[in-house]
C-alpha cells in the first residue's frame, strides 16, 4: 500500500513550491514558444511546398504575420496571466515583434538568399534567436508583471 501523500503540505499537493516562481515562469514561456514555433515551422514549410514559385523569404513573412496573433493570445493568456491591464502592453508587443520580425525574416533572407542555404536552417535560426531575444523583453518590458506578492499570486504558490 502506498503512503497517504496528500497531507497539507506535501509535495503531491503543492509541486509547485520545489520550482522558484521565475523558473516556472521561463517552462511555461518555452512550452508556449515550442508550440508557437511548431505553427510558424509548419506553415513556412506548407507554404514552401504547396505554393512552389513562392520564396522561403515570402513564405516566412506570411508565417509570421499569421503566426502573431496567436504568440500574443498565448503570451498574454498562458505565460503571463498575471500581467496587470495596461493599456501600453500591445503597444509594446507590436515593438517587440516588429524587432523579431527583421531579425526573423531577414536571417531568412540571408541564409536562404545570400548563404544559399535551406530554408530549414531558417527555421532553425528562429527557433534560437527569437525565443532567446523576446523572453528578457517580455519579462521586463511587454508583460510586466506585479511585483508585489499579493498581485503575483499565480506564480508565487
Amino acid at each position: 500500500m502506498l503512503p497517504d501523500n496528500t497531507k497539507a503540505g506535501s509535495t503531491v499537493t503543492q509541486p509547485t513550491r520545489l520550482v522558484p516562481p521565475v523558473i516556472r515562469r521561463v517552462l511555461v514561456y518555452g512550452c508556449v514558444g515550442v508550440a508557437i514555433s511548431l505553427f510558424y515551422s509548419f506553415a513556412v514549410i506548407a507554404f514552401v511546398w504547396l505554393l512552389h514559385p513562392i520564396s522561403p523569404t515570402i513564405a516566412s513573412t506570411v508565417a509570421f504575420v499569421i503566426t502573431v496573433p496567436a504568440a500574443y493570445l498565448a503570451h498574454s493568456r498562458i505565460t503571463f496571466p498575471d500581467s496587470p491591464n495596461d493599456t501600453f502592453q500591445p503597444l509594446r508587443f507590436v515593438l517587440t515583434t516588429v524587432a523579431s520580425f527583421v531579425v526573423s525574416i531577414g536571417g531568412m533572407y540571408w541564409i536562404t538568399e545570400i548563404a544559399h542555404r535551406s530554408y530549414l536552417l531558417g527555421i532553425a535560426w528562429n527557433w534560437l534567436i527569437i525565443p532567446a531575444m523576446n523572453l528578457s523583453v517580455y519579462m521586463l518590458w511587454v508583460f510586466r508583471t506585479a511585483r508585489d506578492t499579493g498581485k503575483n499570486k499565480k506564480w508565487d504558490r
